[in-house]
């Protein structure tokens, strides 16, 4: 299988110092400067995730994310909108295939795709990713739902940014490798 795709595929996440990014379908911690964040780095731009993720953001929003094209990642059946903003692919390859067309016809060329969970999904994106774009938690709170270890300090990834807040921090890491 490959993982080939021309757009710069990021992987955007908040996680806690103990790698918890959920807890029973929903964010342990309610972080609004992180929901913003996450608004403005995926604005018009295709994100995708899996169904889990995507039914915990109908359920908190009431809609699909707006402004994006979301790329479900599942194997089963889904609902979706008919305005094409919402669509589901049932493999990784198909994914990012969606994500390509929707970067092209609905986001103006866009050269960047998001990976934004949930555990599973960002496992099997991680190889290919080529930027991680993290919401550090600076607290450890109880989950269900870890991001998946990665070589953060090593010779994979490069921290290029960070923006240090009040109970948090901002980070950009580029892959080196």
């Amino acid at each position: 299988m490959s993982l080939e795709t021309d757009l710069e595929l990021v992987g955007i996440v908040a996680v806690a110092e103990n790698g918890v990014i959920g807890n029973d379908g929903g964010m342990p911690w309610h972080v609004p400067e992180d929901l913003a964040h996450f608004k403005e780095q995926t604005m018009d731009h295709p994100v995708i995730m899996g169904r889990v993720t995507y039914e915990g953001i109908l359920e908190a929003l009431g809609e699909p994310l707006p402004g994006r094209t979301t790329v479900v990642l599942t194997s089963r059946e889904l609902e979706t909108p008919d305005d094409g903003s919402v669509v589901v692919a049932n493999g990784l390859e198909e994914a990012l295939t969606l994500a390509e067309q929707a970067a092209e016809e609905r986001h103006g060329g866009t050269k960047r795709a998001f990976v934004a969970g949930g555990a599973t999904v960002y496992e099997q994106f991680l190889p290919a990713m080529d930027r991680l774009v993290v919401t550090e938690i600076h607290d450890n709170p109880p989950g269900d739902t870890r991001f998946p270890e990665w070589d953060r300090a090593g010779r994979t990834w490069e921290e290029v940014s960070r923006d240090e807040r009040d109970g948090f921090a901002f980070l950009e890491y580029v892959r080196t490798t």
